[in-house]
């Protein structure tokens, strides 16, 4: 390092980092003064049809592509007759377009060839902001970068946010009107992705939406993306995010120096490594990486939220069959995120003189690969402009990219569209775009700006589909919006906190109750039915136990806790050592056994199995469902809470000591489509349901296991087999003893799993050949007799080759 770089260097680990880009604003207005505004002035004008331009005049950058929707017939007479695409001048100098599905996945793959640095969009950021982030390095500091923060999207982790992710969905949607039109893009959109965003930084939670608003001047200059932002502007807000941020990072320093316990937050898993502890001492960088962090938080699951929605009423069967079969939405994902692609392309260097699809491309020329082209590549995706729920091959599309820089938190982005949807439907009818969406300025974020709906709740009929059409815009809205702040709803988060046992009372024989409440009366955080809390009972003693009291009261919790001879050491520690006035720290509450919105529920309880099913009975009640209710035990004696359930006709009371074994079955009488069934309790008890709910429609039986389900070896099942991944293009022979997960990552695939013992579904992999064995605890017996998905860390096969989707 020469001895300017070792002065530089120090003055930028002095100088505070707001000072820094107010600096360069100063420097930049000084430039624009002496040289001139260097920021394009973009004038939109209609685009012409594609069959009247020059195929060497075809320009991609043009911002307003996507705003026009004329994107779709240029990107396909590219792909049809010039795949690699050289364009001589654009106001972002020339360029190659790469177009095609396959192109793309050799330039995104080859990182040796097509360097993702210094940027990865198509022009120019402003003076002094084109900021390092990890996005825009080649490996090794790429992966060194990376590998900081990827903890705050591992398996665990994910699981853990679920929770957290429902609540803050329920509470945005709870809060929407009904039959009236409003927003979708800030009351939905901007503000449930706000609300992730501040979780995943552990940003002050009541200004989240600065977050938003960083993000959309960070992504908006003339000079990169074509945007329209004032520059003034620009420059404050950067200068505004690096001073919070440096702030966050110091005060977070200083917690850990103190002997707090380290959060799993972006912060505090780039001090914890040793590749990024200093990065505040390089603070451009630091800002970059954040900047890409927000950026690709908000705005793929932002606008995938908005274009899902737009998509269905497009395509008012697709939403219709989503509406009939809730067990499509993770398909449905797919196709969404496919269909939007939300960010359009992605920007290269070539480091050599290299020939692609028949062209010669030179060092040093700018390639972009077009997600936005990839994703409707006819050669890939068929018929690829609709939006097709359950599309086969949706999962392959390329909205994240593919090889080491593909997108760090996809999964995430998944989760949350996938929760998203699973409240929506459980709430509402129909959601109706009243007028044509109005879009953002720009050539690399395809976003909506707003979109005016109506919702129509569950139980209400819609607006006739033949008598919709979807009205102009009244105004073209310039795409830097004002940021509009909603009510401030009631937040969930998902944090540890100490209780105190306010109660205890045995509410059967060896079945104790527990009242927690928070010291000082401070209210508890909200939950829903079916959640469930940890209890930290000791270092290596953890215990989940379902909430069981009334969701509606913010005071106090309620768990019912049965000890349990076997126990190694959870019931036994809870039943002799958290007596009345006792402490215990507390995680969550988290719900992974929702209430989906039914007119009719059929709660089963098996024993201590009745915790999840009180709560849910009062939401039933609350929302003027019909319901009953069979709860089956040994004798009355070792039944809990009986003394709540004295509505006899709605209520069954089975205690197999006076009444002998039940016949579920005959108790549950005939399948009826428009009923749920909710049902918890021991091991044997939910596979006699599982059993009983057989001839019932798919999706009806909704359980809840308190441990993975022993699945016997079939017989045909082979000790050894071939497995081909078939997107990786890697085979593997599993061996006894080994998993297929174990196999297969070891051999390069990345997969993602997380229990490991089959029962949470993050490893689920489609099937494209072959016979997989199932041995998990998620799949309906309908969907192991489909054979089209496997759980990839406890399943096998009973055929000698599976082809599988990965």
């Amino acid at each position: 390092m020469s001895f300017l770089e070792r002065v530089i260097n120090k003055a930028q680990a002095t100088i505070p980092m707001e000072r820094q880009v107010q600096g360069l604003h100063v420097f930049q207005k000084a430039k624009t003064l002496a040289l001139g505004n260097r920021q394009p002035d973009f004038v939109e004008e209609e685009i012409p049809d594609v069959d009247a331009v020059a195929l060497t005049e075809i320009d991609m950058s043009n911002p307003f592509m996507w705003r026009q929707g004329q994107w779709r017939p240029y990107f396909e007479r590219l792909r049809n007759e010039a795949p690699v695409h050289f364009r001589a001048s654009s106001e972002f100098g020339p360029y190659w377009s790469v177009t095609r599905y396959d192109d793309i996945v050799t330039v995104d793959r080859d990182f040796e060839t097509y360097s993702a640095e210094p940027q990865i969009v198509i022009g120019v950021p402003p003076d002094g902001l084109d900021i390092e982030m990890f996005i825009a390095m080649d490996p090794p500091r790429h992966d060194e970068q990376r590998a900081a923060v990827q903890g705050v999207v591992a398996p665990q982790n994910l699981e853990e946010m679920q929770g957290l992710i429902r609540s803050r969905v329920q509470e945005v949607l709870d809060d929407l009107p009904v039959g009236e039109p409003f927003d979708w893009v800030d009351r939905v959109s901007i503000e449930l992705t706000s609300r992730m965003l501040a979780t995943l930084l552990d940003f002050p939670y009541e200004d989240r939406r600065k977050l938003v608003h960083w993000t959309e001047l960070a992504g908006a200059s003339a000079a990169a993306t074509g945007g329209d932002v004032d520059m003034d502007e620009m420059y404050k807000g950067a200068a505004e995010m690096a001073k919070s941020f440096s702030a966050l990072w110091h005060d977070k320093a200083a917690r850990l120096k103190a002997g707090e316990k380290p959060g799993y937050d972006l912060i505090t898993l780039m001090q914890m490594s040793e590749d990024t502890k200093d990065l505040i001492n390089r603070p451009m960088e630091f800002l970059g990486n954040l900047i890409l962090l927000v950026v690709g938080g908000n705005d793929t699951t932002r606008n995938s939220m908005s274009g899902g929605v737009y998509a269905l009423n497009l395509f008012p069967d697709q939403f219709e069959r989503l509406k009939a079969d809730h067990s499509l939405i993770p398909k449905f994902v797919h196709e969404n995120i496919r269909w939007q692609t939300p960010l359009a392309y992605m920007r290269r260097i070539a480091k050599k003189d290299t020939v692609l699809g028949g062209q010669f491309i030179r060092k040093g020329d700018k390639v972009v690969m077009w997600y936005a082209s990839a994703n409707r590549d006819e050669r890939t995706f068929e018929n690829p402009d609709d939006f097709v729920i359950d599309r086969h091959n949706a999962r392959h599309h390329l909205s994240f990219g593919i090889g080491v820089h593909r997108c760090m938190g996809s999964r995430v982005a998944e989760l949350q569209l996938r929760i998203l949807w699973e409240e929506l439907l459980a709430r509402f009818e129909d959601i109706e775009v009243m007028e044509e969406p109005e879009y953002l300025q720009s050539n690399f974020v395809r976003g909506y700006t707003k979109m005016m709906v109506t919702l129509t709740q569950i139980g209400q009929e819609p607006r006739p589909r033949d008598q919709r059409t979807l009205r102009p815009a009244a105004a073209r809205t310039p795409a830097r919006q004002p940021i509009r702040r909603s009510r401030e709803a009631t937040t969930t988060t998902e944090t540890e906190i100490d209780v105190q046992v306010a109660g205890r009372r045995e509410v059967a024989d060896g079945v104790v109750e527990l009242t927690l409440s928070a010291p000082a009366g401070a209210p508890l955080p909200p939950w829903t039915a079916g959640a469930h809390i940890d209890l930290l009972l000791e270092p290596s003693l953890t215990r989940q136990y379902s909430l069981c009291g009334s969701a509606s009261d913010e005071s106090s919790w309620k768990i019912g806790v049965l000890r349990d001879p076997d126990s190694r050491g959870g019931s036994a520690y809870v039943h002799e050592k958290l007596t009345e006035g006792a402490t215990v720290r507390v995680r969550g509450p988290r719900n992974h056994f929702p209430l989906v919105a039914s007119a009719n529920y059929q709660f089963v309880a098996g024993g201590i199995g009745i915790t999840p099913i009180i709560p849910m009975i009062e939401a039933a009640r609350a929302r003027g469902a019909t319901w009953s209710l069979l709860y089956c035990g040994r004798s009355r004696e070792s039944m809990a809470f009986l003394d709540q359930f004295a509505d006899t006709e709605r209520v069954t009371i089975w205690p197999s000591s006076e009444n002998g074994r039940i016949d579920l079955a005959a108790t549950l009488g005939n399948p009826t489509p428009d009923t749920a069934i909710y049902c918890c309790g021991p091991g044997a008890f939910l596979d006699a349901v599982e059993e009983a709910c057989a001839p019932w429609p798919d999706g009806s039986l909704h359980i809840e296991r308190f441990a993975a389900k022993e699945v016997a070896a079939s017989e045909d099942a082979l000790d050894s087999f071939e497995v081909v991944c078939s997107r990786s293009g890697v085979s593997v022979t599993v061996p006894e003893g080994t998993t297929i997960f174990d196999a297969v990552e070891k051999a390069g695939v990345d997969v993602l799993g997380s229990c490991m013992e089959g029962i949470c579904g993050t490893c689920e992999a489609d099937v494209l050949e072959g016979t997989p064995e199932h041995r998990d605890s998620i799949l309906s017996k309908a969907e192991k007799e489909r054979g089209d998905t496997i759980m990839l860390c406890v399943s096998r096969s009973l055929s000698k080759k599976l082809v599988l989707d990965v």
